[in-house]
């Protein structure tokens, strides 16, 4: 039977451990609010607000882009198709990818397409540096 002891219906002996105290209103200070709630809840929108901002700005750039885009221009797709732009409307767009070969596409999967990368100072000052460190060892 006193397995079952903890189905009897009893309050805990004082200083029993985990059992919280009833406690009534002590003279001390009032019960105060975290200070940090209202903050805690605003951080996250807090971090989003850069988020949304990088992300309007690029939108915004590939809006412009969009629309400097003229008929005879070197474009691709989001899908990676490249093609001479044909016909721009609002919505839609034909490409020709391959002679005889016009797709349609949605207008706003479309950017210009520069086949020529950027030449970067760095990648150059890199190699130069590869071929003196060859140099150097040959030595």
């Amino acid at each position: 039977m006193s397995s079952f002891a903890f189905l009897q219906d009893g309050t805990p002996k004082a200083g029993t451990p985990g059992v919280a105290q009833p406690s009534g209103p002590s003279g001390g200070a009032p019960a105060q609010a975290p200070g940090g709630s209202m903050l805690t809840m605003l951080l996250p929108f807090l971090i989003m607000v850069p988020f949304l901002f990088m992300m309007f700005r690029r939108n915004k750039k590939e809006q412009e882009a969009r629309a400097s885009l003229k008929k005879g221009d070197r474009v691709v797709t989001q899908a990676g198709l490249i093609g001479e732009l044909i016909e721009l409307d609002d919505k839609v767009a034909k490409v020709k990818i391959a002679p005889g070969t016009t797709v349609q596409v949605l207008a706003s999967a479309l950017s210009p397409f520069n086949p020529e990368p950027a030449k970067s100072e760095d990648k150059d000052k890199e190699l130069k540096d590869l071929k003196e460190a060859k140099a150097d060892a040959k030595k």
